[in-house]
């Protein structure tokens, strides 16, 4: 059914002549005013805009309209009829006080209740005719519709129902903001400011077949049928992934052709006496994505290179190289990581093969005295010191390089584009190497790292075994902390992981504290046992991962701290407790933790004792799955890509309806049509590039890299 506009919307909205803007405050939208605008804040709705674009979760079709005579007990429908009787029953003395509506039509009749809404009898009345839905019960032999949603209707307003008669929108509400409401106000905003939506896509897209944006709006929010609604979002989803990809696009554009980088071609001296000090052979991946590394190293454009690998793949290894290729030249050489630990890990890693090549290697960490600190920043600005692996304190006000040529950007998704973007310096930007664990489907990788080129270690080291992955039930449990002590007796050790630091009346499951107290007096009373997790300070975290580190400490009862970075080929057991609480992916991380000294690695997944068959089928996939590939993909299908991407895409537009999972045909054709304004029109000059650089300036709010471009 089409929409048809209603006169009452067309009322005052208190702005006197001024021409409407899709900027305007929704308090101006007829049926707001303040009060309701502020509540409406609450679902993230400022201005008429926000209103438009606060998308349906689902719909209901109630195009169909059930005579009352043939409603059926259990049945949910819309059905329309005459208010016959109504009146106020019961009280105080006689239960909770209901409204109960009469209505009928030629076929039958059906009571309306609702309970404790006395205001009820102020909107119903004998002879109004209503258009009701919901679910039928019984009560003492009559059928009934327990608080219904409805609409007072007449002749003359029969084709403008908006809560039945057609397929009807069900929008993200909150509490005061009832779905009837929100229908009318979204109906109000179409209806006086529809006028000001204007197309935000290339003429190209639109030609080719895709809906334009009002007429799209109108068909998401009261579509005539399924087909148009499906073309709409489809709309939208294109909508969504082409801007990511412009934006990210526009970044890779300024980084490759913007800033300036000297070429790095090294004799590559430093890194054959590397690789030839490892003691193994690198994997053919290793050597490919070595290649593609001095490639872009040597090339004007320079290295803007995201590195996939899965745990133990090593990523290290080439980060080393790709590192002593800079130093090598002349140039200096940062690796930044998200935490001090996986910092100290790459710098114990590295720096001993380093110096034998004559190379030293720094650390810079912000729990290091301002003495030390300050002694680093000298000595890199001045040059002396070549390469240089720290966390965040290597991007803090005070740090300079006197000559940065590379930058190597561990677990990429712990930082994003503004931090990337801090490394770059007065026109100078270094090659830039980012590296994750977390493999990414190639369609979301498509989206979330537009800006970047791609290279996978798809190949493990012939050292690594595949970790063996068992569930673990309750009764089982003993037995396990027996395997453990058994093993740790005999030189091996252990990480016992936990979801939380300490007990909390919100979470039913035990903490690493509480475990670590009831281990150390029962199952592992004889063994070194440590306690690690973030509310430690810095000096005690690093003393006990050394000690465990060392051997000193043979199991150490941990929270996802150890996700990263720790290396202690002596670990051959991870054991992760209400394993249902963790994703698939962080789960596959954290059991690459283990066997990774030549020794098998177990996994043994613990779900709580209230885990449900479908937590336990999600962790079936690991024990019958090693492949991080598919179980990112899983992980994703599962939970969707939004906190995934916005976590790392700070500042760039996100999605409320796009998954790249899904929408894979829609990333490849949004990725080709920025890609095409890209190249022919990379200043956004054109009368397309300008309606698309006034939308994208819109959606970016603190991106410096973005603002910068636009």
């Amino acid at each position: 059914m089409g929409s048809s506009r209603s006169p009452s919307v067309r009322a005052g909205d208190g702005r006197g002549a001024a021409p409407r803007r899709l900027e305007d405050p929704v308090r101006f939208v007829p049926g707001v005013g303040p009060t309701r605008a502020a509540v409406l804040g609450r679902l993230g709705i400022a201005n008429v805009n926000d209103l438009l674009t606060h998308f349906p979760r689902t719909w209901y079709d109630r195009r169909s309209l059930t005579p009352v005579g043939r409603l059926a007990v259990g049945q949910t429908t819309s059905f329309t009829g005459e208010v016959l009787t109504i009146a106020r029953v019961g009280g105080r003395r006689r239960g909770a006080a209901r409204v109960v509506a009469a209505v009928g039509d030629d076929t039958g009749v059906v009571h309306l209740v609702w309970f404790n809404q006395a205001w009820m009898m102020r909107v119903l009345g004998a002879g109004r005719r209503v258009v009701a839905t919901g679910t039928v019960t019984e009560f003492r032999g009559q059928r009934q519709v327990v608080n219904p949603e409805f609409e007072l209707i007449d002749d003359e307003r029969a084709g403008e129902l908006l809560d039945a008669g057609r397929i009807v929108p069900v929008y993200p509400a909150t509490r005061g903001v009832s779905q009837r409401y929100l229908r009318r106000i979204v109906r109000a905003a179409l209806d006086g400011w529809g006028e000001c939506v204007e197309e935000n896509l290339p003429r190209s897209l639109v030609e080719a077949g895709l809906p334009p944006r009002r007429a799209a709006l109108e068909a998401v929010h009261y579509p005539p049928d399924e087909a148009a609604r499906e073309a709409a979002l489809d709309r939208f989803r294109l909508e969504e992934l082409f801007y990511v990809q412009l934006a990210l696009g526009l970044i890779r554009r300024r980084r490759r052709h913007g800033h300036r980088r000297e070429p790095i071609r090294a004799p590559r001296r430093l890194e054959e006496e590397f690789v030839r000090s490892l003691g193994f052979e690198l994997t053919g991946a290793q050597r490919r994505v070595i290649g593609e590394i001095h490639a872009d190293l040597a090339s004007e454009a320079g290295m803007n290179r995201l590195l996939q690998g899965d745990v133990g793949a090593g990523k290290t290894v080439v980060a080393g190289v790709a590192m002593l290729a800079a130093v090598e030249a002349g140039m200096q050489a940062a690796m930044m990581a998200p935490t001090e630990i996986l910092a100290s890990q790459h710098h114990a890693t590295l720096a001993r093969r380093f110096a034998d090549l004559g190379v030293e290697l720094a650390l810079l960490t912000g729990s290091m005295s301002a003495a030390d600190k300050k002694a680093v920043h000298a000595r890199l600005a001045s040059g002396e010191l070549r390469a240089v692996v720290g966390t965040h304190a290597l991007i803090q006000e005070g740090v300079s390089f006197r000559r940065l040529g590379l930058v190597v950007i561990d677990e990429q998704h712990r930082f994003g584009v503004r931090q990337r973007a801090a490394l770059v310096r007065d026109g100078h930007a270094p090659h830039m190497l980012v590296m994750t664990a977390t493999p990414i489907p190639r369609t979301l990788a498509l989206v979330a790292y537009a800006d970047l080129d791609l290279s996978v270690l798809d190949e493990m080291p012939a050292v690594r075994r595949p970790v063996r992955t068992r569930l673990v039930p309750p009764q089982r449990r003993e037995a396990m902390y027996a395997y453990i002590r058994e093993r740790a007796m005999e030189g091996e050790q252990a990480y016992l992981l936990f979801p939380v630091i300490e007990d909390s009346d919100a979470m039913d499951v035990e903490s690493a504290e509480a475990a670590w107290r009831r281990l150390v007096r029962g199952a592992l009373r004889d063994v070194p046992v440590g306690l690690l997790h973030g509310r430690l300070a810095a000096a005690d975290k690093d003393r006990v991962m050394r000690a465990f580190a060392a051997g000193d400490l043979r199991v150490l009862v941990a929270t996802t701290v150890i996700e990263v970075g720790v290396h202690v080929p002596a670990a051959t057991i991870m054991a992760i407790h209400h394993a249902e609480r963790f994703g698939l992916s962080q789960l596959h991380q954290l059991r690459g933790r283990v066997g990774r000294g030549g020794r098998d690695g177990y996994c043994f997944l613990l779900p709580g004792d209230d885990a449900s068959t479908e937590s336990l089928e999600r962790l079936r996939l690991l024990v019958e799955q090693s492949d991080g590939f598919r179980i990112a993909e899983e992980d994703l299908r599962l939970r969707g890509p939004g906190e995934f991407l916005g976590v790392r895409q700070s500042g760039v537009p996100g999605f409320r309806l796009a998954n790249p999972l899904r929408d894979g045909e829609l990333v490849e054709r949004a990725g080709r049509e920025a890609r095409r304004l890209i190249d022919a029109d990379p200043d956004l000059a054109t009368p397309d590039g300008r309606r698309c650089r006034r939308y994208l300036r819109a959606l970016v709010t603190d991106d410096v890299a973005l603002r910068e471009i636009l």
